[in-house]
């Protein structure tokens, strides 16, 4: 990402109403990203009395989100310099949203778990695009306002994750239980892959770099190695590292 990026489209592209619907669009996406980190926190007891997960299947649905998350962040931001950032935008919310109905329609845990780092490798290519299409569709002279309302949204996201995964919960929608702070995904969802596909400008870095394949399956296989310990250790019955 950077002043020598190119944005495609023109058809009013540029005009301050679709800047702002852009900007609008982004920041829910982003806000939704962070908010699914922590809201499944407050529902465990209520996936370990309905789904009758383990404690293990409750550490992987916890950190498998973030580990995909971590794993793919780099890959996700480097793609959309290469493909186009409004095209992995919309792959990324498209997918986050198909992998959120898969958690909250889950069968059983293993379903659950395997939705859980789905869901978190999509949010890997949607969010780093986030920053990218505000680079490339707001000048320089407004940058520093929309980061700053980019803060705040950060900000927002870290702290309701537990007040709305307590709410959902407590509310019991449509009797729906822990399935509920995964299907309000839905709409959200929905939503943002309509309006970005027409608000949204497409930019592509012009001198892209290429894929690191190697690097990521480093970096991947590393916190594989230090989070399976960790998680499994307990229940296999591991020595604590010392």
């Amino acid at each position: 990402m950077n002043s020598t990026d190119t944005t495609l489209g023109t058809a009013g592209g540029g005009t301050d109403r679709r800047r702002w619907f852009a900007l609008a669009i982004v920041m829910t996406a982003a806000f939704m990203d962070l908010v699914d980190v922590t809201i499944v926190n407050i529902a465990i007891p209520s996936i370990q009395r309905e789904a009758g997960a383990s404690f293990s299947q409750i550490q992987w649905i916890t950190a498998g989100y973030a580990l995909a998350f971590a794993a793919g962040l780099i890959t996700g931001g480097r793609l959309g310099d290469i493909h186009g950032r409004k095209r992995l935008f919309l792959v990324g919310i498209g997918g986050f949203t198909v992998a959120s109905a898969l958690c909250g329609l889950a069968v059983n845990p293993e379903m659950l778990v395997a939705s859980r780092f789905l869901q978190g490798g999509m949010a890997a290519l949607m969010v780093p695009q986030v920053l990218s299409i505000v680079h490339a569709t707001f000048p320089a002279h407004e940058r520093g306002k929309v980061f700053g309302l980019f803060g705040a949204v950060v900000g927002l996201g870290a702290v309701s994750g537990p007040l709305l995964g307590a709410l959902l919960t407590e509310w019991n929608l449509f009797g729906w239980e822990w399935r509920s702070i995964f299907l309000i995904n839905l709409p959200v969802g929905v939503a943002g892959l309509i309006l970005g596909s027409r608000f949204i400008t497409e930019s592509k870095a012009p001198r892209a770099l290429k894929l690191d394949l190697v690097g990521v399956a480093l970096v991947t296989l590393g916190l594989l190695m230090l989070l399976y310990p960790l998680i499994r250790g307990r229940e296999l019955d591991w020595p604590v590292w010392g």
